[in-house]
């Protein structure tokens, strides 16, 4: 519960941004920029976010293999919390002029370092506190719990965008980043209460903590780093697609009204919470190569009827293809992946593999992702189907990456990718 917690205010936080960064931030804090570049803009600011993600991960990731998980989790979590709740505050363009992006873009970077080891930090909790049969279950309430804060945050903006249109252009907006505070609190009370995981007391008592864990992960688990890098390089991109793109793709190029479209995305990430925890249920019975290898075949084969179901303006095609993008691409991959490299990475490298695999992947493609498909669309003239070859492309390089790492359902942890001799027939294995 306490991890879940920590991971409901990061994609609470994030949601929100993307939201805002679609919907709001344009005329509120680029409003020289012109229409296209205000949304540019706006989404540059987001990647911004995403590009601190791995350096902030690699920090807290790197104390969470030393220190401990529990000191680093609560810190990740109120510096995540501070960041939102002063962006809720922050001044227009209009009163404080260049100031308001310059303090919005360091806020965003502030936001970005704390999520950065959150999300790695919660599997590393949950899978060491769980058995070997309920790993890639244990690991999929995070993965869900993204959910419960996107649909928080999406839910909350879907109400307030009800406002009449100036109202909710001055203020209405920023209730739901002050409303972070209160979520703060409770989640780090909980995380407050917890023990340190025995995996770590274990190391500890042992003395194999290391001095750079980061290194140390580079050095004896490259494979698993590499294969990682790949595999969140499918996985993330999709995410931020249909959260902020597709949104902004929807409302601004098709016309389709803000609230249908908001009501879509909602339903879509409310449906994905227990396809989530279904589908890491099904990979402690089954394996989790099978389940990430039906993600990446999906994700290869979903982007063009998605996007011929988006484009014909209906609200209810557009529901049907939010639910398929996110239910799909995220619901076969977020618990199977937490637990495979959880299972893979030695207790005294966990967290920092992890975040390593994870973080510079969401900088790079993930981060990016709204920006780029944005100028795919305008480069072909306002259609979407480039956009569709690139989330084809980085689905089969994830899938080719899950083809190259090892099955290790019911495995301690760590024992697969403790050193790198791993036989190619072993990595191959179904």
């Amino acid at each position: 519960m306490a991890s879940v917690a920590g991971t409901v205010i990061e994609w609470y936080d994030f949601t929100l941004y993307g939201l805002a960064a679609a919907l709001v931030f344009a005329p509120a804090y680029f409003p020289g920029a012109g229409s296209v570049g205000g949304t540019l803009a706006a989404l540059g600011t987001f990647a911004v976010g995403l590009g601190a993600r791995p350096l902030g991960g690699l920090v807290f990731a790197h104390f969470g293999d030393r220190v401990g998980r529990k000191p680093m989790l609560l810190l990740t979590l109120l510096t995540m919390g501070a960041s939102t709740t002063l962006i809720g505050l922050l001044p227009s363009a209009a009163v404080i002029g260049a100031w308001a992006p310059a303090l919005l873009v360091l806020l965003r970077l502030v936001q970005g370092a704390g999520a950065g080891a959150e999300f790695a930090g919660a599997i590393t909790m949950v899978t060491e506190s769980a058995s070997s049969d309920r790993r890639a279950l244990s690991s999929s309430y995070p993965g869900a719990a993204i959910y419960v804060g996107t649909g928080g945050a999406t839910i909350l903006f879907a109400l307030l965008s009800g406002l009449d249109h100036d109202d909710f252009m001055a203020w209405g907006w920023r209730l739901p980043f002050l409303a972070s505070a209160l979520v703060v609190a409770v989640a780090a009370y909980m995380r407050l209460q917890v023990a340190e995981t025995d995996a770590f007391q274990e190391a500890e008592q042992e003395e194999t903590a290391r001095r750079a864990p980061v290194v140390e992960a580079l050095r004896t688990h490259r494979r698993a780093v590499l294969c990682g890098l790949g595999l969140f390089s499918f996985i993330i991109p999709w995410a931020y697609a249909m959260q902020v793109y597709v949104l902004s793709y929807v409302t601004g190029t098709l016309g389709v009204d803000e609230d249908s479209a908001l009501v879509a995305l909602m339903v879509a990430e409310l449906l994905a919470i227990p396809s989530i925890i279904g589908f890491g249920r099904l990979a402690d019975r089954i394996g989790r190569k099978p389940v990430l290898l039906f993600g990446a075949v999906c994700g290869f084969l979903l982007p063009v009827p998605m996007f011929w179901l988006i484009d014909s303006r209906s609200p209810w095609l557009i529901g049907v293809a939010m639910t398929l993008g996110i239910c799909i691409s995220q619901g076969a991959t977020s618990g199977p992946s937490g637990a495979l490299l959880a299972e893979i990475f030695s207790t005294r490298v966990r967290w920092s593999g992890i975040a390593v695999s994870r973080e510079i992947p969401a900088a790079v493609v993930g981060g990016t992702i709204p920006l780029v498909a944005t100028a795919l669309e305008a480069w072909s003239g306002g259609r979407p189907w480039f956009v569709a070859l690139y989330l084809m492309a980085l689905s089969l390089l994830g899938g080719v990456c899950i083809l190259m790492l090892p099955e290790t359902l019911k495995r301690p942890l760590g024992q697969a990718g403790e050193t790198e001799s791993l036989a190619v027939s072993d990595a191959l294995a179904p």
